[in-house]
């Protein structure tokens, strides 16, 4: 176990000087999955600090260091919870998804992610459970593919949050398997969903979402058209300029200088990429 090791204080006083303090990663990935919780989280907490240094995973995850922190995504504990989901994403990061066995943490972090995982007390009690679905989103975000199908779900969650945070993770990794789900989340019932949802079809700059992103301009919120006109700008497709000069006309009756200036510059932009094709 890892606290029958000799310190690092120790070493430094009495080792050599080019003597450098160590601990086998199968002494960590041995307490990470062992029984006791305080060895555990002491586990968890040395290896985030090691991240502070360029910690470096490729042989902790080449000794099984992965399925050990998939284990610490069911603690009890939430910020073992938070710090393994942390971790994962780091190695994920790092070493890349492909060949470090994180696809098999996607269900479990998406446990976390929508909160089915929590206890109803624990709900109540823990404020917590943000920073653990933060955690866990930022760490599908790393993981990528094998997330996508799973967050495309969640775009039906009961909870507009978690729906929100499905919205923006899809937006983050880009997938045009995604395209589809997040067009019909434009029609979501909660402002902020449809808000995320249009800057996420933005970034994938799907042609396919031009329809309902012009729809969108017909919002009755104000930053979901703004969001709207944006990604309809960096989409670039001439098709949307009749419906962005009709919601600019709208936008000056209104007096809306914010979607007066998105939607121009929205323009400007298609106008721009048409021009670019010809250059090209």
């Amino acid at each position: 176990m890892i606290h029958g090791i000799s310190s690092p204080v120790g070493i430094a006083m009495v080792g050599r000087e080019d003597q450098k303090f160590t601990i086998p990663d199968e002494l960590i990935i041995e307490d990470l999955t062992g029984p006791d919780r305080k060895i555990r989280e002491n586990a968890l907490d040395l290896l985030n600090v090691m991240t502070w240094y360029g910690w470096e995973p490729q042989a902790f995850v080449a000794a099984g260091g992965t399925p050990a922190l998939i284990t610490c995504l069911g603690d009890s504990n939430d910020e073992a919870q938070r710090l393994a989901a942390f971790l994962i994403g780091y190695i994920t990061e790092t070493c890349g998804p492909e060949a470090t066995g994180v696809a098999d943490a996607v269900p479990f972090l998406m446990r976390l992610f929508d909160g089915s995982a929590v206890t109803l007390t624990r709900k109540l009690l823990a404020r917590s459970q943000k920073k653990i679905r933060v955690a866990a989103g930022n760490t599908l975000v790393k993981i990528g593919a094998p997330a996508v199908e799973p967050l495309t779900v969640a775009l039906k969650n009961p909870g507009w949050d978690i729906r929100f945070n499905a919205a923006r993770a899809l937006g983050e990794i880009r997938d045009p398997r995604a395209v589809e789900p997040l067009m019909d989340a434009l029609r979501d019932s909660h402002r902020s969903v449809r808000l995320v949802t249009a800057k996420a079809l933005g970034n994938l700059r799907d042609p396919k979402s031009m329809d309902p992103l012009c729809h969108a301009l017909n919002d009755h919120t104000r930053m979901v058209r703004n969001y709207a006109a944006w990604a309809l700008g960096e989409i670039g497709d001439e098709r949307a300029k009749a419906s962005l000069q009709k919601a600019f006309k709208h936008a000056l009756m209104e007096g809306d200088l914010s979607s007066q200036f998105t939607i121009n510059a929205a323009l400007e932009q298609i106008e721009e990429k048409k021009y670019q094709k010809y250059r090209d």
